[in-house]
């Protein structure tokens, strides 16, 4: 089985912001974190879209 779709999005965009190993890792964890606070995507999972991940990126370097 291949891996979630969730985890390709934040691999995608971890790609697309530069991120190494281990911001992707931090990254992936902010993600959770978010979660854990009640910052839901508005997919129907409430996982975010490749928009709102962007953001979120965007706010875990501090850009916003």
């Amino acid at each position: 089985m291949g891996r979630k779709r969730d985890i390709r999005q934040i691999d995608a965009i971890a790609a697309e912001f530069g991120m190494d190993a281990e911001e992707r890792r931090d990254f992936g964890n902010f993600i959770e974190d978010c979660k854990g606070r009640g910052e839901y995507g508005s997919e129907p999972d409430g996982d975010f879209t490749f928009a709102e991940l962007r953001e979120k990126a965007r706010e875990f370097r501090g850009e916003r």
